[in-house]
């Protein structure tokens, strides 16, 4: 390995470590109690070499958000490229791992809910945006080839059959996601979640592939 290559592997190393410390501190303080000070001495770097990676704070959420936007991308890859049909344990393990990412990486689903309808608080970089906006539409893109591939090539409304199906998933997962994260100490038990999850994968099994945006 030359020496470029070395101090590029660094360089990622070491961005990937600020991320994580940043993900631990907006989780437990919340972004807007968090300084980039302290994002500085998380990393254990000096406030200067901070600025020589991240901007700003906002520069940093959005770092992140990236990150949970490829993790999500990661998940969905995995659940569709397998050779066998999803069983009920496989569709458990999905939302669960879903969940996961949108416990660690909330910023990501609050940076598609708000900022890319003009109501989000944090400043988008052009190239933040535009990254976050292609593994997304990726992401999409691959759920829709998913269901359209599983329906007969007769229909001629394939795309929008798969695009709806696509919705109605992603709906379910945002939903039940919010709901039980929010509640998850104040109003259900963690039996109740694992109910919950249970079902929602029963429905996520079921959902009729004959869904079409015109019916």
């Amino acid at each position: 390995m030359g020496i470029l290559e070395r101090k590029e592997r660094e360089k990622k190393q070491r961005k990937e470590l600020i991320l994580e410390g940043a993900r631990k501190l907006f989780q437990e303080r919340g972004f807007l109690n968090v300084t980039m000070s302290d994002l500085a001495e998380s990393a254990e770097l000096s406030i200067g070499t901070l600025y020589l990676y991240f901007k700003n704070k906002d520069d940093i959420y959005a770092g992140l958000a990236c990150l949970g936007s490829q993790k999500v991308d990661s998940l969905l890859d995995a659940a569709l490229h397998r050779k066998k049909k999803l069983n009920q344990k496989d569709l458990v393990s999905f939302i669960e791992k879903f969940m996961r990412i949108y416990d660690d990486y909330g910023c990501y689903f609050d940076i598609l809910m708000f900022n890319f309808k003009g109501k989000g608080t944090i400043n988008l970089s052009d190239g933040y945006a535009n990254t976050l906006r292609d593994i997304t539409q990726s992401s999409m893109s691959k759920s829709i080839d998913y269901f359209s591939s599983r329906l007969p090539k007769t229909r001629t409304d394939r795309k929008e059959a798969a695009r709806a199906t696509t919705f109605v998933v992603w709906a379910l997962l945002l939903g039940l996601t919010q709901i039980l994260n929010v509640g998850r100490t104040e109003i259900f038990t963690e039996e109740d979640v694992q109910r919950v999850i249970n079902k929602a994968a029963r429905l996520l099994n079921e959902i009729p592939l004959e869904l079409s945006l015109r019916s």
